[in-house]
């Protein structure tokens, strides 16, 4: 599904982007970009980056690199639910409608956690939930960005996240 190609001046390999269509926009889910791969999202048609990182994990320099090359930034501070401290779900909602709005817009998003795609496949899930796309669909979407995407969320954790989509309220 998803290619690998070698840029010249890289030696990072950029994924060709598989985008799923959601409202008037697209989102695609990808890795943590490097320096090198901003302005080669940008030439593919990103127009959105939403980081789904703590600060901890440098969610500030992807914002730097992020509108250094011209791409809108979204930060989406997401703890996973199991975790110490996981992040409130009023904050997860207003995530949710933001990138929902954006996708109204017309935004194409490239949606990134870190290397395991773990939190933002679930964010995704749920974002599928939240614009009332069925789970059995929403499922088949996930599939659709590689088998990571979806085969490494147990059922408790897609559980929640169609939960957290489904009680999200439509502001």
């Amino acid at each position: 599904m998803q290619e690998t190609e070698k840029k010249e001046d890289s030696t990072t390999a950029t994924p060709n982007i598989a985008w799923f269509s959601l409202r008037a926009g697209q989102i695609c889910l990808g890795k943590k970009p490097v320096e090198s791969d901003f302005e080669r999202l940008k030439s593919l048609g990103v127009t959105h980056i939403a980081t789904v990182q703590t600060s901890e994990e440098h969610a500030p320099i992807i914002r730097d690199r992020s509108l250094a090359a011209g791409l809108e930034w979204l930060w989406v501070p997401f703890m996973h639910p199991s975790s110490e401290s996981p992040t409130e779900d009023v904050h997860l909602h207003q995530y949710l409608h933001e990138l929902s709005q954006m996708l109204t817009e017309g935004a194409k998003i490239y949606l990134h956690c870190d290397g395991s795609q773990h939190r933002c496949s679930l964010l995704f899930y749920a974002l599928c939930h939240y614009c009332r796309i069925p789970s059995s669909s929403a499922y088949n979407a996930l599939h659709s960005f590689g088998a990571n995407a979806a085969n490494n969320l147990l059922r408790s954790e897609l559980t929640w996240a169609a939960e957290l989509g489904h009680i999200a309220p439509k502001m």
